[in-house]
């Protein structure tokens, strides 16, 4: 029987790194359709599949390390090296115990390269809610700027990605 899994375990990682205080993480994945129907088809509609896209997106505790990064790579048009997966270094408690027990600062997560899905993303919304009273958060949406790969166990889609060069922390 398959293993169900936590969504403690899967992350968002630009670069290698998560991203610092994630609280959400989502990976979809769409096809767009072509049209084909014709006189043969009758009443009924005929679609073939299109163009495939995905995109990924991450709610975060807000720090300005974080963002910043992100905002740079938003304003320079870099594209980023997405990983949806398994940090490298999770524990079965959850907890990513470093130099000092405990300790589970956000940049010491790093991204496991043989679970998980990986490709070149574009940012393509970033946003900041800062309401009174409450941690402030941010968002942001990378839309995929090619395939995205299965790291999984020599699966892969069709036309790989290569590496990028942003690390937000």
């Amino acid at each position: 029987m398959a293993e169900i899994i936590k969504g403690d375990k899967l992350m968002i990682f630009v670069g290698g790194q998560a991203i610092a205080y994630a609280k959400t993480h989502t990976l979809s994945l769409s096809a767009n359709t072509v049209d084909i129907g014709s006189k043969d088809h009758g009443f009924w509609g005929a679609s073939d599949v299109g163009k495939l896209t995905w995109e990924a997106t991450t709610e975060n505790l807000y720090t300005e390390n974080a963002f910043d990064s992100l905002f740079n790579a938003y304003l320079n048009k870099t594209k980023v090296t997405i990983v949806f997966g398994y940090a490298s270094n999770y524990d079965v408690n959850g907890l990513n115990l470093t130099e000092a027990q405990g300790d589970t600062r956000p940049a010491s997560w790093t991204a496991d390269q043989s679970k998980g899905y990986t490709g070149q993303a574009v940012i393509t919304s970033l946003s900041v809610n800062a309401n009174t009273g409450e941690n402030a958060t941010f968002s942001c949406t990378f839309t995929g700027a090619g395939a995205i790969q299965n790291l999984n166990a020599g699966s892969s889609a069709a036309g790989g990605a290569e590496g990028g060069n942003s690390n937000p922390q």
